[in-house]
C-alpha cells in the first residue's frame, strides 16, 4: 500500500498578511491617540469647567483684568466660555490678564446677580468698577473692554 501526503491540509499559511510598514504603524498605535485626546480635551475641557469649576466663588478676585458672570445652560455663554477658558490657560501665571468667570446659575453665586444688577449673560465687569460693564459674545470687544474699560462698539 502506498500512502500519499498531501501538503497544507491543516497548516495556516503564516507571512501572507500584509503588514503596514513601522513607521506609519507607530502612527497609528502611539501618535493618532494622543492626537484625538487632545482634540477631545479641546472641547470637552472647557464645557466640564463651565458646569463645574465656578460653581462656589466666595468672592471677586480684584486682581484680574475681569469678570464674566455667565449661566452654564445660556447659548451666548456657551459661545463665549470656551474662548475666555483658553485666554485664561494662556495666561495662567498673569492674574492681571485673567477673566474671572463665576456661574451665576449656581445657588451659591447667585447673589452676584443682585450685587451687581446682572439682567443678562454672559456679562463683563471690571472687578474694581463694578458700574463698567459689557454684556457681548464678541471676542474682540471682550477683549477691548477687558484690556481697556471700554466696548469699542
Amino acid at each position: 500500500m502506498i500512502k500519499h501526503y498531501i501538503k497544507g491540509g491543516n497548516e495556516t499559511k503564516k507571512g501572507n498578511k500584509k503588514q503596514l510598514p513601522k513607521p506609519i504603524t507607530i502612527i497609528i498605535n502611539s501618535v493618532l491617540p494622543v492626537i484625538l485626546l487632545l482634540v477631545a480635551g479641546f472641547y470637552f475641557i472647557p464645557k466640564a469647567s463651565m458646569y463645574f469649576q465656578n460653581n462656589d466663588v466666595k468672592g471677586l478676585n480684584t486682581n484680574v483684568q475681569a469678570v464674566m458672570f455667565y449661566n452654564a445652560d445660556c447659548t451666548h455663554c456657551q459661545k463665549v466660555y470656551p474662548k475666555i477658558f483658553w485666554h485664561n490657560v494662556l495666561n495662567f501665571n498673569h492674574d492681571d490678564k485673567q477673566i474671572q468667570t463665576i456661574n451665576v446659575q449656581n445657588v451659591n453665586n447667585k447673589h452676584y446677580v443682585t450685587d451687581f444688577a446682572i439682567q443678562e449673560t454672559p456679562t463683563f465687569m471690571k472687578p474694581n468698577h463694578s458700574n463698567m460693564k459689557l454684556v457681548s459674545t464678541d471676542v474682540k470687544q471682550i477683549n477691548n473692554f477687558a484690556e481697556t474699560g471700554g466696548s469699542d462698539q
